[in-house]
């Protein structure tokens, strides 16, 4: 089965399950943008799709490849709060503002690496993502403590968590954090039966 066809079985199987999908840059780069176009087209009144984009460049760049994510339909990108407003996010939340989209602020990644760096400034990165103005927050469900924090400081804030399955952290510990939604990755996507694991994982999180 090509990755495509996963993909499109994915979605298939999933569809009333999960609100939304966030496609990475290996399956992106793997089908190229008329292919991920043709594939989250037919379901886009079923999900929210998400680029998982992580940008991290300067402004005038960072535009241009949120067009061209935007063109190919997806509903949301992921920045990373670390580039800073002026010059950096400020294009972006522009640009998605006219065309009706959403952008989400990296503020700290689930992996142990993000310890000895970025999840040390969770006050400034947050503070930043703020002040930008985007739509969410990226926290790790790996690290509840900054869920917490960010919730504390912003009550009304959209949270969503990887880090769930796989990466370690329990299927509803995000959830009692603070976050808003639980992002599942290969804990469903290499299932040998997606619908299953995800009808498990929500049972579970209901517990």
């Amino acid at each position: 089965m090509s990755i495509q066809e996963r993909a499109k079985s994915l979605l298939l199987d999933l569809d009333g399950l999960i609100v939304g999908a966030k496609i990475g840059l290996p399956a992106i780069l793997a089908l190229g943008p008329d292919k991920i176009e043709e594939l989250i087209g037919p379901f886009k009144k079923s999900y929210l799709f998400i680029c998982d984009s992580k940008m991290a460049d300067i402004g005038h760049v960072n535009r241009l490849v949120a067009e061209q994510i935007f063109d190919i339909g997806f509903d949301a990108l992921i920045i990373h709060a670390a580039i800073g407003v002026k010059g950096g996010m400020d294009e972006v939340v522009k640009l998605a503002n006219e065309r009706d989209r959403g952008v989400l602020g990296l503020c700290s990644m689930s992996h142990p690496g993000a310890e000895e760096h970025l999840n040390r400034h969770i006050d400034a990165l947050l503070n930043i993502a703020s002040t930008a103005g985007v739509d969410g927050y990226i926290l790790p469900a790996t690290f509840p403590h900054l869920i917490k924090k960010a919730r504390e400081l912003n009550p009304d804030a959209l949270i969503l968590s990887p880090g769930v399955g796989v990466q370690g952290a329990p299927f509803g510990s995000a959830l009692s954090a603070g976050a808003d939604f639980e992002i599942v990755g290969r804990a469903i996507s290499v299932a040998p039966s997606p619908k299953e694991a995800a009808e498990k994982i929500l049972e579970e999180m209901k517990g």
